[in-house]
């Protein structure tokens, strides 16, 4: 598989990372060892790049990556986790949790403060139980997490957990530091007021939402920012297209959303071109992205995104979108 840079950093990530919040039970409640031949089938798929965080199932996410990843080379792989929420206990068992079914009993408390950090990276160290941690990115400090709130949460972000995860790469316990975002706009913040090796985007630079192109691209590329993209399927729309239970960034499909589905999925039919093939390859297909992060909760999926990585697209289906303004002009193929 290819494999990108990652920044200024000495990371070289393949084209498809492992996405960590499926196995962490999102919406569905997983058997350990379903999970564990997923990440294994995975990693002998040559795919060198694991993304997890504390809040996927409240530990559950690095508990089973860890589990598997600790019987292989620790320099065979590269991973992520992230902070910005430490777990405590929770007294009274609740089977489910937010969107995760079935996960560890424990609660999530947001806290961007040094000491917070500092706490939530000990914990997903002691959870994951391997010797490494590559990449540390800074949760959700966006406007679907905070709404109006985001600035006072960026400022404590920029003021404790940036701060610490600073100490924690001058301490080489981390390669590499970053924030994993919603919100394009609030990366092009943080990209300005810090020094990040790479950013985690989810969902908006994809086959149906480019606005990262506005403000974000410009300032990574300028400084040399390894971008990792996320949510390239924007939560399903663009793998299952627009069926019953089928959601946009984890929610009902806007009408207008469903529109442009519509259209590009007419465009890629005439060129025999699944849309989840144009989809990956589309987002791929920019030189500034490094890896793009994929959920899996079927080994099945992992050979399929292969084949949709691979699939063979005319230059002409490109051409055709960018004509019917379904994708920007300023995309690079």
């Amino acid at each position: 598989m290819k494999k990108r840079k990652l920044g200024n950093t000495d990371i070289k990530l393949t084209a498809i990372g492992f996405g960590g919040a499926p196995i962490g039970n999102l919406f569905e409640q997983l058997n350990e060892y379903d999970c564990y031949e997923i990440i294994k089938k995975s990693y002998e798929s040559k795919l060198n790049y694991f993304d997890t965080a504390p809040l996927y199932g409240y530990g559950l996410s690095e508990h089973r990556i860890g589990n598997f990843l600790k019987t292989v080379d620790p320099n065979s792989y590269y991973i992520s986790t992230k902070v910005g929420r430490y777990l405590t206990p929770e007294r009274n068992y609740r089977e489910q949790q937010g969107k995760f079914v079935g996960n560890f009993n424990f609660i999530p408390n947001i806290d961007y403060s040094y000491d917070g950090v500092m706490r939530s990276f000990d914990q997903s160290v002691h959870r994951l139980g391997v010797s490494k941690i590559d990449i540390c990115l800074i949760h959700d400090v966006d406007k679907k997490n905070f709404g109006k709130d985001v600035s006072h949460y960026f400022k404590l972000a920029m003021k404790g957990a940036y701060k610490a995860l600073k100490k924690l790469k001058e301490q080489k316990l981390i390669k590499a530091i970053g924030v994993g975002l919603n919100d394009a706009d609030m990366c092009a913040k943080f990209a300005n007021e810090g020094d990040f090796d790479c950013i985690l985007l989810a969902g908006r630079y994809t086959l149906i939402d480019q606005s990262a192109l506005d403000e974000f691209f410009p300032i990574a590329n300028k400084n040399n920012i390894g971008i990792i993209l996320g949510g390239v399927f924007n939560s399903g729309i663009l793998a299952k297209g627009i069926g019953d239970n089928v959601t946009y960034s984890y929610d009902k499909i806007p009408p207008v959303i469903k529109a442009k589905y519509k259209k590009i999925y007419k465009t890629c039919k005439n060129y025999d071109v699944p849309v989840p093939a144009a989809a990956l390859q589309f987002s791929y297909s920019n030189k500034i992205i490094s890896s793009m992060i994929l959920g899996i909760d079927r080994v099945e999926q992992i050979e399929q995104n292969y084949e949709y990585l691979n699939y063979p697209i005319p230059k002409e289906l490109w051409s055709d979108l960018i004509k019917e303004n379904l994708i920007d002009e300023r995309c690079l193929f």
